[in-house]
């Protein structure tokens, strides 16, 4: 009779020290998921950081709404004053600065179409500079009067519509 209590205690100190060591292997598995998940979160972190501006300039003209989260309101844009264009020459710059609330904001669509350059009506050429984490997207017509240059910077890893300045006549 002494020894079924004894085996009895053997058979549960049997089963804890197992089961402890299961947990621990369990624990241990759990440990090396979360570096991998960590890796992984560090990793994708990494390309917002590295963000391709013609990637970012396809997904702002394709999807509005992203379009919106990435523009800085209210938005500062310059444009040809024509109402003052006789007075450029008299000490004014002939521009006017005008403020886009987010409310008054429309879509804007940066694809460059294969044809631009060969079109009977509305050429123009567009072309990327970038300068420290400023990009300029510069679009020219051609013997059309179509002149604008957008301007973008890249905050936090990420590109941004900061201002335009609009000199087509």
């Amino acid at each position: 009779m002494t020894q079924k209590p004894i085996i009895f205690l053997l058979l549960i100190s049997f089963l804890f020290v197992n089961c402890k060591n299961e947990i621990s292997k369990t624990d241990h598995a759990k440990v090396e998921e979360s570096k991998i998940e960590s890796a992984k979160t560090e990793k994708s972190s990494s390309k917002i950081t590295d963000e391709n501006f013609e990637a970012f300039l396809k997904d702002f003209s394709r999807d509005s709404l992203f379009q919106i989260s990435r523009v800085k309101f209210p938005l500062k844009v310059k444009e040809i004053d024509l109402e003052s264009m006789e007075e450029i020459n008299e000490n004014k710059s002939g521009f006017k600065e005008r403020t886009i609330l987010k409310s008054e904001y429309t879509k804007l669509d940066f694809t460059y179409p294969n044809d631009a350059l060969t079109r009977e009506l509305d050429r123009y050429s567009q072309k990327n500079i970038l300068k420290n984490n400023l990009m300029t997207v510069e679009i020219r017509g051609i013997d059309n009067g179509i002149y604008s240059d957008i301007y973008f910077e890249k905050i936090n890893g990420k590109w941004f519509l900061k201002s335009w300045k609009e000199q087509s006549t």
